[in-house]
């Protein structure tokens, strides 16, 4: 689930962007974790130290994350950074930790995307599907089409054992996504019809 997350979130910006946040952004969608960290070495605004944070957590340095989001933090946070602290503490299996930071990034913008993303995610990790539920529905009354919001809502409806509900929700994904294990994972948890 979190790799999905990673890439959908990588493209989440909190503030005006300027032609080197652009051209981040697109490094991270594509991976490219180097080229993130060299075009963004002299910035240490709040959000480029984030987006140097998301290019360690793709290269799977969670100290060097760490230490990247404290600096956005000292820099003034963001609703953005402080969603992105949740998500590393949820990665790190830290759950109080992670609802902290998501509930002062849902404080810091209450419209934001991202922090209820976030929250779908700790729900999920929390085994609380109808909180789960109720923060995907609430990211996709925001964004509609949102990948991370509707797969988030198909992982509460199958803890939730709504089976309708995800078999619909996952022929749709499917099309745009086939082939995704995650959406192959979640059909093959699914009950045989009768």
């Amino acid at each position: 689930m979190l790799p999905l997350l990673l890439i959908a979130l990588a493209g989440c910006r909190a503030e005006p962007v300027g032609p080197d946040y652009q051209a981040a952004n697109a490094a991270l969608m594509r991976r490219d974790s180097r080229v993130v960290l060299d075009l963004l070495k002299d910035d240490r605004s709040a959000e480029g130290q984030r987006l140097k944070a998301t290019a360690m957590l793709q290269l799977q340095d969670l100290a060097g994350a760490a230490r990247q989001l404290d600096l956005a933090v000292a820099a003034g946070g963001s609703a953005a950074v402080f969603a992105d602290y949740a998500r590393l503490e949820l990665i790190r299996g830290r759950f109080d930790q992670a609802a902290q930071w998501q509930r002062r990034a849902e404080r810091t913008d209450p419209e934001a995307l991202l922090p209820l993303l976030i929250g779908g995610e700790i729900a999920i990790g929390r085994r609380q599907p109808a909180l789960a539920l109720s923060y995907a529905d609430r990211a996709l009354a925001r964004q509609p089409d949102n990948a991370a919001a509707l797969t988030n809502r198909a992982h509460a409806l199958a803890e939730l054992g709504r089976w309708d509900d995800l078999k619909a929700l996952l022929d749709r994904l499917e099309q745009d996504m086939p082939g995704d294990p995650e959406l192959a994972q979640l059909r093959k948890a699914m009950p045989p019809r009768r």
